[in-house]
């Protein structure tokens, strides 16, 4: 069977079309600004190698370091880092004396940002510049760091960009920043197993694009902020494990697509409201926590 003229011609215009894009992506270079910034994060962070002598081009292929994307962005012909991955393997893996380096929220065109198991001696706080220029992180997640201390900084609210905002599994302490609920694109907020105390903010329900919502295993207290019950795309709400007091409130009627719900070990009284009894899209709490609320599950 010949094949079409046409269908060749495509054909052609296709692989050239690639080859073009392959011929100058590998024409492009580093900015240097960017380079140099990439640097001294390596020598704050890890301790595997001189990857300014190993790898004096980050972003080029074949010489690229493990755990960095770079993309074209912009009109300039340069490529720009756009991912890190720090702390297990095949990414590098961070030294025994790693702290969080603020310049590495200076890469302007940094999406995303996972640093794991990195910071386990030597005491460091999140720290985020005054004048950002992280407009376009979409993904910030550090997890599992036992030496990450202090509290959540309030210009957590200039990361407007942000989709997906994790800080598990650390040792962060003090009250939950109200400038979160200004970070109107989030997705997914994940701020379990630290030591976070005071209130959950009213303000958080603002963020009505929340699919996930996790405080579990803090020392939050006071009672749960009825605008959650406004969080109308919730599928998943972790609230278990504080010392949070006083009923649940009746706008939980209007988590229709919430498919987890955990409110077991807090001091919480009263029943469900009508509303969750009814809804089969929720997972029920586990028999001890229906021990208190008496009534919860009799129709």
């Amino acid at each position: 069977m010949s094949l079409s003229p046409l269908f060749i011609l495509l054909q052609l215009l296709i692989f050239f079309s690639l080859s073009y894009t392959t011929i100058s992506t590998l024409s492009m270079t580093m900015d240097p600004f960017e380079k140099e910034t990439l640097f001294k994060v390596m020598e704050t962070l890890s301790s595997d190698r001189n990857w300014k002598t190993s790898h004096p081009e980050p972003c080029n292929p074949g010489s690229s370091w493990p755990g960095i994307e770079c993309k074209p962005a912009g009109k300039d012909n340069h490529l720009h880092v756009t991912r890190l991955n720090f702390g297990n393997s095949p990414n590098p893996t961070c030294k025994k004396d790693a702290t969080f380096p603020p310049e590495i929220l200076t890469l302007p065109f940094l999406e995303s940002l996972f640093i794991f198991n990195c910071f386990k001696t030597t005491k460091t706080t999140l720290s985020i510049p005054s004048k950002p220029q992280h407009l376009s992180l979409q993904q910030l997640s550090l997890k599992s760091n036992p030496a990450l201390v202090g509290v959540i900084p309030p210009l957590i609210s200039s990361l407007t960009s942000l989709q997906v905002l994790t800080l598990s599994q650390n040792h962060l302490f003090g009250k939950i920043p109200q400038g979160i609920s200004s970070l109107t694109s989030l997705i997914h907020l994940d701020l379990s197993y630290n030591s976070l105390t005071g209130p959950i903010p009213f303000q958080l329900g603002m963020l009505k694009s929340l699919t996930g919502l996790d405080l579990s295993y803090n020392s939050l207290s006071g009672p749960i902020p009825a605008p959650l019950g406004h969080l109308v795309l919730l599928q998943k709400l972790d609230l278990s494990s504080n010392s949070l007091t006083g009923r649940i409130p009746d706008t939980f009627e209007n988590l229709r697509v919430l498919s987890f719900l955990a409110l077991s070990n807090n001091k919480l009284s009263g029943k469900f409201p009508k509303g969750l009894q009814s809804s089969k899209s929720y997972v029920l709490p586990t028999p001890a926590t229906q021990a208190q609320f008496p009534g919860a599950f009799n129709g």
